[in-house]
């Protein structure tokens, strides 16, 4: 197994993009997070336990309808089924990264702006969506 011993502050603090994936295994996932002022992650739930961890800027997060402002040095605990988000509420960029167990997010999530990660999700609707129609045909 390989070691993943990365310095946290600085990768969060160097990603630019909105979604960037730095770690997978079959129990856990690192994902970079960089939302840009008034952006927001929107609301969402996950069928993992989520602990988000904020590095840069300052912002809001909402759990479960609770809300709470987010700042460098900030950890919330986002649990299996909690419907959150995540919303940038300051003038620079909010840095983060959420470790998900087991894993939430596409493997090798890495998009470059929100648009093309709802762009990414909704093909991958789609496709799911197509091959349960094939499914049923059958």
């Amino acid at each position: 197994m390989a070691v993943f011993n990365k310095e946290m502050n600085k990768l969060a603090e160097a990603n630019d993009f909105f979604q960037k994936e730095v770690y997978l295994d079959k129990q856990i996932q690192i994902v970079l997070m960089s939302l840009l002022p008034g952006e927001e992650i929107g609301m969402e739930t996950h069928r993992a336990d989520q602990s988000t961890f904020f590095v840069a800027g300052e912002g809001q997060a909402i759990v479960d309808g609770q809300q709470s402002k987010v700042a460098p040095g900030h950890l919330v605990v986002i649990p299996k089924g909690a419907e959150h988000n995540i919303i940038n509420k300051g003038s620079e960029p909010l840095k983060l990264f959420s470790v998900y167990a087991p894993p939430a997010e596409p493997e090798g999530a890495a998009f470059k702006t929100k648009a093309d990660a709802e762009a990414a999700e909704e093909s991958f609707v789609s496709r799911a969506a197509k091959k349960a129609k094939e499914l049923v045909g059958r």
